[in-house]
């Protein structure tokens, strides 16, 4: 991505983002999911699978297999849903192919966000045009299995457990943003986190989950928020995307990110206590190395895969799954979070 956008080009448009904008309230969207127990889910966990690579059915196919054996009730999908692009409207094959033909065996919901890929403007991942979310909400009106309501919703499954969803590509895009009040210190970036600081504090499920594209901590390619890809832009280093979570941090159980292509597993971090984090993006091309330095309960690279939450009241089950040579799943960590 780097490579096809020149710093002096980034600098004039960065220069041309506005220094305040009208302030903006988000809406409370609740997604309704009716039918789920509410006693004990299984929800599968994918991430940046869009690629309409053999990876990704094989993937798929490994969920299926997983799903039929061990039981599925709800999917979460992380973000860059469609590479290159996401899809500019309704009208595409892309929804059919990469989402209706590989996951609609399942017979699931799935609680989507996007990223950076689904909102790309002028290049493939650049993550400046909000636009390309749009078009994925406007989905979710016409296929039940694809759960966003808005690019920012919540959904409680009884009192077990509620889920966070939010778009954290505006405030880690390679471009300023198109839409002016969402570059970064804008009135969309304020009132999202606002959003989601009101929500976590009315919630009174047993479990708070936050859903996003990008990380909050990775070992990986991006790395951590605030430090994303060594750049040195806010927009671009994701300093929106860390102070959105640490919104989260001790009031939320989980955080669930892709963006890297990898599986990674974060206990409670000093800047993050209370709160695990977990990196599940290697459902389409696992290709991002580790190399990072914080302390990992576990961590896979170069391996498809995915992750699977089992939760109940008393406690939080994390599986990991990676394919092995003959594309069979095979369970490589379990992660457990007791709650008292």
């Amino acid at each position: 991505m780097r490579a096809l956008i020149t710093w002096p080009l980034l600098l004039v448009l960065a220069a041309c983002a506005p220094a305040t904008s009208p302030t903006r309230t988000l809406p409370d969207t609740v997604a309704a999911l009716p039918g789920l127990p509410t006693d004990h889910l299984r929800v599968v966990v994918m991430g940046d699978q869009g690629t309409g690579t053999d990876t990704q059915w094989r993937v798929a196919a490994a969920m299926r297999e997983v799903c039929a054996r061990e039981g599925c009730d709800l999917g979460v999908a992380l973000g860059d849903n469609f590479y290159p692009a996401g899809p500019k409207s309704l009208n595409t094959t892309l929804f059919r192919d990469r989402f209706e033909v590989p996951y609609g065996p399942l017979k699931i919901p799935f609680l989507v966000v996007p990223g950076n890929h689904d909102e790309s403007w002028l290049a493939g991942g650049d993550g400046a045009d909000s636009r390309g979310a749009d078009v994925q909400v406007a989905y979710s009106r016409i296929n039940p299995q694809w759960v966003m309501p808005a690019r920012s919703y919540r959904a409680p499954v009884g009192q077990l457990v509620e889920f966070f969803a939010v778009d954290t590509t505006p405030m880690a895009a390679y471009l300023p943003p198109r839409r002016a009040d969402e570059r970064v210190g804008g009135a969309w970036e304020v009132a999202q986190r606002a959003w989601l600081s009101g929500a976590l504090s009315r919630s009174t499920a047993h479990w708070q989950l936050v859903l996003g594209h990008h990380p909050l901590f990775s070992n990986s390619t991006h790395g951590d928020a605030g430090q994303y890809d060594g750049l040195g832009l806010a927009f671009q280093r994701g300093d929106g995307v860390r102070t959105l979570y640490m919104v989260a941090c001790g009031r939320a159980d989980l955080l669930l990110a892709g963006h890297d292509h990898a599986l990674e597993v974060f206990g409670p971090q000093p800047e993050c206590p209370g709160t695990w984090s977990l990196v599940s993006g290697a459902a389409g091309n696992p290709a991002s190395p580790g190399g990072g330095k914080r302390a990992a309960a576990f961590e896979v690279y170069r391996q498809a895969g995915f992750m699977v939450l089992d939760i109940a009241a008393s406690a939080l089950r994390v599986e990991v799954y990676v394919l092995d040579a003959a594309g069979t799943p095979q369970r490589v960590h379990i992660q457990e979070l007791v709650r008292p």
